[in-house]
């Protein structure tokens, strides 16, 4: 193993071995954790970080950019006065939990396999810049909203289709998402005040409109600010729409709660029986005359009160009532009901009221 560089002040401080082909590394490091501060692994053929190294409990930066890196140990955690982490370029397929117990404050894991990003990512309240970009990573935790150091976010070239709302809440300067599979930016992030930079080409975006991205973010957010009062309209809308109109409620009454006298009476309309119709104008059975008397009987007694009609010419007791249109007759032939049997006839009186009146 050839060494390229050493720098000394006192003591071996900084150890910086690059582009050579380092294989095996442990002898060297179990002598040297101590007093190091390992700058830089990158461009190597390392599979895996020494275990060695995570003894380095004074380690602050630490690149290991461009080796063949499948997994991050649990015991990098051990580092913590690490800040600056470069994983860039190896073939990791997901970063540890550990990993975010660490204070970062600058984390790059481009190019590797990523598919997704620890949900336990929000405890890196220490970080300021993050780049994952040139990975496979179809969605964003939305613990990544507690990130409330980060300024750079870099998720170039992934499979993103939706951007969270949670990225709203970060004090982001620089935002580059494009090349991935957004449709549409959230209308919350015209609030992004801070937001300097921000890099959205190659996506298929449909709001905004590609001719409103195109003249960058000061349209883009009046877009968005245009969006939001839109939708506001249309809520306040809706909400008017469904809101229960307080209308006063039709009285349903029935005919026989506004008239209760008339409860059990019949009007005769639709009756079986015409005989028992009643109007205001008629008088009733109790008052009225039966008229079913058959015409012989009036005949034969019209004989007899020719020849007796000097006898009973002053013997009527017929009643007149003045502004009436009722005769009342004192017979005593006629039953209860005003029925009357075809063998009774009719008085003398009555005949002779008849023949008056014609």
């Amino acid at each position: 193993m050839n060494v390229r560089q050493v720098e000394m002040d006192n003591m071996l401080t900084v150890l910086k071995i690059c582009a050579y082909q380092v294989y095996e590394m442990a002898e060297l490091l179990h002598n040297l954790f101590k007093i190091l501060v390992l700058r830089d692994l990158s461009k190597n053929r390392l599979t895996e970080v020494p275990t060695e190294l995570c003894h380095f409990v004074s380690l602050e930066t630490l690149n290991l950019y461009h080796n063949c890196i499948k997994v991050i140990p649990d015991a990098i955690v051990n580092l913590q006065m690490l800040t600056y982490l470069n994983l860039s370029r190896n073939q990791l397929s997901s970063l540890p939990a550990c990993l975010c117990g660490l204070p970062l404050k600058v984390l790059i894991a481009s190019n590797n396999k990523l598919g997704s990003l620890p949900e336990e990512i929000g405890q890196l309240k220490q970080l300021m810049e993050l780049d994952v970009s040139c990975n496979e990573i179809t969605a964003l935790p939305q613990q990544i909203g507690q990130l409330k150091s980060l300024k750079e976010l870099n998720v170039r070239r992934n499979y993103l289709e939706v951007l969270p709302q949670e990225l709203v809440q970060l004090p982001l300067v620089k935002f580059d998402f494009s090349c991935n599979k957004v449709l549409v930016i959230p209308v919350c992030f015209r609030k992004m005040v801070q937001l300097q930079v921000l890099l959205l080409e190659n996506n298929p975006l449909q709001s905004p409109p590609a001719q409103i991205c195109t003249k960058g973010k000061v349209h883009i957010f009046k877009y968005l600010t245009v969006q939001a009062c839109q939708i506001k309209t249309a809520d306040s809308l809706y909400l008017n729409a469904i809101e229960p109109q307080h209308l006063p409620q039709p009285v349903e009454e029935s005919i026989d709660d506004i008239y209760p006298s008339k409860k059990d009476s019949d009007s005769g309309v639709g009756s079986d029986n015409g005989d028992k119709r009643l109007s205001a104008t008629e008088p009733s059975d109790e008052d009225t005359l039966s008229f079913n008397v058959p015409m012989s009987d009036i005949v034969e007694e019209d004989h007899i009160i020719k020849d007796n009609s000097g006898h009973h010419a002053n013997s009527r007791k017929v009643e007149f009532h003045q502004g009436s249109s009722h005769v009342f007759i004192n017979d005593k032939s006629r039953e209860t009901g005003n029925q009357y049997d075809e063998s009774d006839t009719l008085t003398t009186e009555f005949m002779s009221y008849i023949k008056a009146s014609l």
